[in-house]
C-alpha cells in the first residue's frame, strides 16, 4: 500500500469521529522571503468549535532570532457569513522543554463545522464547496525579516482543544534571497521534496 493510501485510509478513521475538531492547510506560499508578503491559510476538516486558534512559528531561525515578524494579519469568517479581520504582533514564547517560538494566540476565532465532510482529500468538488470553502478560511499574512542562509521553518495552526490531533502543519524555506527563484530556487525546493 502506498503512502497515499495510508494517508487517505487514516483520514478515513479520523472523519469517522463526528466531534473531532481539527484544520487543514488551504493554501500556503511556496518559500518566504525576506521583506516580501507570505500567507498561509487553513479551513476546518472536522467539528465546530469556540475556543480558540494558535499559530506558531518554530526554527533554528526563530531560535536564533535571524527570522522576526512585526505583524500578522488574520482574516477569519464569523457567523453569518461576514470576515473579520485581526492585526497582532506574534510572541517570542519560550518552550517548556527550552527554546523558542513564535506565537499568536487567538481565542475570538471560531472553528465552524468543515463544509465538506465526506472529502477525504481536503479539495472542494463543485463550484459552491469551492465558495464556502472561501469564505470559511482563516488567512494569516504577514512579512518576514530575516537575514541568513537558506533555512526551513514549521509553521503549525491548531485548535486550543486539539493541539496534537487537529493541527495543520507545512515546512516552508525562508530565505534573505530577494530574487530566489532567479537564483535557482525552484531547482532547490524540488530537489528537498524529493528527499
Amino acid at each position: 500500500m502506498s503512502v497515499f493510501d495510508n494517508q487517505m485510509f487514516a483520514r478515513a478513521l479520523q472523519k469517522h469521529d463526528k466531534t473531532r475538531v481539527a484544520l487543514r492547510k488551504s493554501a500556503c506560499g511556496a518559500v518566504m522571503i525576506d521583506g516580501l508578503p507570505f500567507s498561509f491559510s487553513v479551513e476546518s476538516d472536522g467539528a465546530a468549535n469556540r475556543k480558540g486558534v494558535m499559530f506558531v512559528i518554530a526554527g533554528e531561525a526563530v531560535e536564533n532570532g535571524s527570522l522576526k515578524i512585526d505583524m500578522i494579519d488574520v482574516n477569519f469568517p464569523e457567523k453569518g457569513g461576514r470576515t473579520r479581520s485581526i492585526k497582532r504582533k506574534p510572541e517570542l514564547y519560550e518552550k517548556k522543554e527550552g527554546g523558542h517560538v513564535l506565537r499568536l494566540w487567538m481565542p475570538e476565532i471560531d472553528i465552524p463545522e468543515c463544509d465538506d465532510p465526506m472529502s477525504f482529500s481536503g479539495v472542494p468538488r463543485t463550484e459552491q464547496l469551492l465558495a464556502s470553502a472561501n469564505s470559511h478560511q482563516m488567512i494569516f499574512r504577514f512579512t518576514p525579516h530575516f537575514s541568513g542562509d537558506d533555512t526551513e521553518i514549521m509553521i503549525n495552526v491548531y485548535p486550543h482543544v486539539n493541539p496534537l490531533d487537529g493541527s495543520c502543519t507545512e515546512w516552508v524555506t525562508v530565505t534573505s534571497d530577494k530574487e530566489f527563484f532567479e537564483h535557482g530556487g525552484l531547482k532547490k525546493l524540488m530537489g528537498r521534496k524529493k528527499r
